[in-house]
């Protein structure tokens, strides 16, 4: 990414060494619109003519572009004559070279031996209106002719026959060639009386435009029903989760348990110390799954230290294991190097600790100085200030340079030993700027 200069860069008269060629000094664009809208006087290189442009009067222009000589040649029908201007702009004016001839009303047009000549007038000296048809300027000489506007009132009906009832309907249109309608076909539509309707067997009614149905006694039972819309114990009422099929008793029965069996049941306290009631024997009978005690005093259970509000959990029926249960811890034991535990933060060498609310803050211990100032006003050897001047290297240490309005100024600065360095500078030498010095490391 290239550096964003935000300032004008002055070079106070020096030279510009080893540049390369103007193309890769000013930015590179294929074209203008890739170039976008720029200020009076931006430069970019056109990469795709190979030419540099300028911004000027709101517009891309090639950097010494420009007409040098302007020749123009007369066509048959066309004179050519630019202005006598030598730089700068040039106006070209084209004219029809044709001879107007006598001035006239009537209409005229250019005829291949480059004269004017008046368009001819017809026979036809006027026109007549017809059926739906109009006439603008029927006497010439340009008639317009016009299809007459045609309006028409649409009415809306409806009918809502019964059954055994009729309707009338347009079934075809008739026009003729011009598009105009000459006639319709309509037809009467007559629909069929409604037939009587009967059910029989276990479900039986009859009726014609709505029917009463009856179902018989003992219809609605297990062997009634389609098999898939029945979920069985085995199946799962777990597996059919729809609004399609039924459960039966035993597989609603199956799911209650199933929610029921591994939940956690509280059993109350546990005495670690003397081990009542009695949790850790092998083997230990009578105990479910998810059965849970809270230890009340301190000590071992099987072979885990346990302490006052930890919690123990049944994972199978009857452990007999300490794998066969789940420990969870309320009281932490004191962190050491290997052990994740409760401990605290305290400070170091080189290194302050501060809490608030609970919060350790970790921080460097302010060390002696290492950084300092010096004025360079003119072209010579510098020793670095007393407080950094035992350093580890030659570079080992950073310096700006800094005028008396705060800016950054650069020039030629040289580390010579771990102690000095020097500053040259390409123009008068200046008699406000000082180094600042920071020793790195």
């Amino acid at each position: 990414m290239a550096i964003n200069y935000l300032n004008s860069i002055d070079l106070n008269r020096n030279e510009l060494q080893n540049a390369q060629l103007i193309k890769a000094q000013v930015e590179n664009q294929p074209n203008d619109a890739s170039a976008g809208t720029g200020l009076e006087g931006q430069l970019y290189y056109d990469t795709t003519l190979d030419v540099l442009k300028v911004w000027a009067g709101g517009a891309w222009v090639e950097v010494g572009g420009g007409v040098e000589t302007l020749t123009t040649t007369d066509g048959t029908y066309i004179d050519l004559t630019p202005n006598s201007a030598t730089s700068g702009a040039v106006t070209v004016t084209a004219d029809l070279s044709a001879a107007d001839g006598t001035a006239s009303a009537a209409s005229r047009f250019l005829t291949k031996d480059n004269t004017w000549a008046t368009v001819p007038q017809g026979d036809i000296t006027a026109l007549t209106e017809g059926t739906y048809i109009g006439i603008d300027n029927p006497t010439g000489p340009i008639p317009t002719i016009n299809h007459d506007l045609t309006s028409r009132t649409d009415t809306i009906s409806s009918d809502t026959p019964g059954i055994g009832g009729s309707f009338e309907a347009v079934a075809s249109v008739t026009t003729n060639t011009t598009g105009h309608v000459t006639a319709i076909d309509v037809v009467t539509i007559n629909l069929p009386a409604s037939p009587t309707i009967t059910l029989t067997g276990e479900v039986t009614g009859s009726g014609t435009t709505s029917i009463s149905t009856t179902v018989a006694n003992n219809v609605l039972d297990v062997a009634n029903f389609n098999a898939t819309a029945i979920v069985t114990a085995a199946e799962g009422i777990e597996n059919n989760d729809n609004d399609t099929t039924l459960p039966t008793s035993a597989a609603v029965k199956a799911y209650a348990d199933s929610l029921i069996v591994g939940g956690l049941i509280y059993q109350g306290g546990y005495d670690a110390a003397t081990n009542t009631p009695n949790l850790d024997a092998t083997p230990i009978a009578g105990i479910k799954k998810g059965w849970t005690y809270t230890v009340t005093v301190d000590g071992l259970f099987f072979t885990e230290q346990v302490r006052v509000g930890d919690v123990i959990i049944a994972e199978i029926d009857s452990p007999t294991t300490l794998a066969d249960w789940t420990t969870v811890q309320n009281n932490v034991d004191l962190a050491d190097l290997t052990t994740v535990g409760i401990g605290n933060v305290n400070a170091g060498t080189g290194i302050d600790v501060s809490y608030t609310s609970g919060t350790a803050t970790v921080s460097l211990t302010a060390v002696a100085a290492r950084s300092g100032s010096i004025a360079v006003p003119n072209s010579a050897t510098y020793t670095y200030p007393n407080s950094i001047n035992s350093l580890a290297g030659t570079n080992s240490v950073m310096i700006q340079l800094v005028d008396s309005n705060g800016d950054t100024v650069h020039a030629d600065v040289k580390r010579l030993t771990p102690t000095t360095f020097s500053v040259s500078y390409g123009v008068a030498t200046p008699t406000n700027v000082i180094a600042l010095i920071q020793l790195i490391g």
